[in-house]
């Protein structure tokens, strides 16, 4: 009983830490100034910037996840997967992440790409990083099987 609520509590306080660190991160990436020669390589100024913008933004999300998906993966062995998803879903809900969906009406279609691109980044990054962290064979001489 007690085990279980200290594990509550910690995805809790992993939750919190998350949520503050995922737009810090974005924030700080978005503020990094688009290279003089970036925008050459596509036809419009408009596709350039928001390709840009999609890069940062995927690479910010997956800084902001790596740390809290190493420390998920070792405490929570298997289930390490279900409690990253579970905490992505609850603050992509909480902080009503999901309001551009409702707006999408006369959007173009690339914002509306990108809009869907950025929720499978928010939402399945943390589990995905979690997933792979723990499918790396461990260095454990315990948990590894020996070699006759």
């Amino acid at each position: 009983m007690i085990k279980r609520s200290v594990l509550v509590a910690l995805a809790l306080v992993l939750a919190w830490i998350y949520m503050l660190a995922v737009p810090t991160v974005i924030g700080h990436a978005a503020a990094v100034p688009i290279p003089s020669w970036w925008n050459q390589l596509f036809p419009s100024l408009r596709s350039g910037i928001l390709t840009w913008l999609v890069i940062v933004h995927t690479f910010a999300v997956l800084v902001a996840s790596l740390p809290v998906a190493f420390v998920i993966e070792p405490i929570y062995g298997r289930a390490g997967v279900w409690v990253a998803l579970a905490l992505t879903v609850v603050i992509y809900a909480s902080t009503r992440a999901w309001i551009p969906f409702a707006e999408f009406g006369p959007s173009p279609m690339r914002l509306k790409v990108a809009t869907l691109f950025d929720a499978i980044k928010l939402l399945g990054f943390l589990p995905a990083l979690v997933w792979v962290f723990g499918a790396w064979p461990s260095n454990n001489r315990i948990e590894r099987p020996r070699e006759p």
